[in-house]
């Protein structure tokens, strides 16, 4: 160890996400010469006093996409948090932030992330047909697609805000008019049947893992029947292939580092459809995940440093 170089990373999170096994040897541990130092935002009251607390850091790793979504809500944590995010990197603009807050701040926005699959190069995978219904015009337009058979039933309707709770007491709806009868605004996306099966990708810097999930059933158009297909033939090499790319096509695009990606499989059309894409995940299908991590944070200093 005495020939590798030392890092201090300062590790952004809630307090209570530190509590799980993962997080717990990242803090513990200085392998590899990479030492996470928890920082609480709560416990800091300026960009000058998060330094005094903290000491100098050679990166900040961050989950900060929560204060993201709530500071434009008013929440006055969040507001406060990112003014002393913003203050530090005025201060130190050298520090490098893993990853940058504009790139992590599309994936806190539902229509933000859907204009950014949207603008992938390339045609590796599809979209479901979605509508942003941020307006008492766009509800309206939306309703009358419905009935003219444009837009296919059941759908699936989700809050505009990465981190917003849902306001439906089940995840799909077989009738535009549960979205249009809120005051909220939300993402309505197409139902594609896939058989149940869903596909995590999960991107760490160079590596990108695909794990299998059970996912929601198959529907009816109606939405009063569900099926889970589990005889649907597992993906082929090609297809998990298929699935890094996209990951590299997403992160191309974004310069995220850090993200995890959705996508099923439809089933008429066995197209690859991306329904989802979020900042930090779980990653707990990476067996390695503190070594990998670690690497690839020596990877950002050291790439940033030269």
């Amino acid at each position: 160890m005495a020939n590798v170089a030392q890092y201090r990373v300062g590790l952004i999170l809630p307090l209570k996400k530190t509590r799980n096994g993962r997080m717990q040897e990242l803090l513990m541990s200085q392998d590899m010469g990479i030492h996470f130092i928890h920082i609480d935002l709560d416990a800091v009251t300026s960009a000058q006093n998060f330094l005094d607390m903290y000491g100098p850091l050679d990166a900040i790793l961050h989950k900060l996409a929560h204060d993201m979504v709530f500071e434009p809500l008013g929440d006055a944590a969040a507001i406060r948090n990112m003014q002393i995010i913003r203050e530090l990197t005025s201060l130190h603009p050298n520090i490098p932030f893993i990853d940058p807050l504009e790139s992590v701040r599309v994936l806190t926005d539902r229509a933000a992330v859907s204009r950014m699959l949207e603008s992938v190069p390339g045609s590796l995978f599809h979209l479901p047909r979605h509508a942003i219904l941020d307006s008492a015009a766009a509800k309206a337009s939306i309703v009358s697609q419905v009935h003219a058979g444009l837009f296919p039933l059941p759908v699936l309707a989700k809050s505009l805000e990465a981190c917003g709770a849902s306001s439906f007491p089940q995840p799909w709806l077989s009738s535009p008019f549960f979205v249009t009868g809120t005051d909220a605004s939300h993402v309505m996306k197409e139902y594609i049947n896939h058989g149940g099966r869903l596909f995590k990708g999960y991107v760490l810097g160079k590596d990108i893992l695909v794990a299998e999930r059970t996912s929601l059933p198959d529907l009816s158009s109606s939405a009063a029947t569900v099926e889970f297909n589990t005889q649907v033939p597992f993906p082929t090499l090609a297809a998990f292939e298929t699935f890094q790319a996209i990951g590299r096509a997403i992160q191309a695009t974004t310069g995220l580092s850090l993200f995890g990606f959705d996508v099923i499989v439809a089933a008429k059309t066995n197209h690859l459809v991306v329904v989802d894409v979020n900042y930090f995940p779980s990653f707990k299908e990476m067996t390695d995940f503190s070594a990998m991590l670690r690497a690839h944070v020596r990877s950002v200093i050291e790439t940033h440093t030269l």
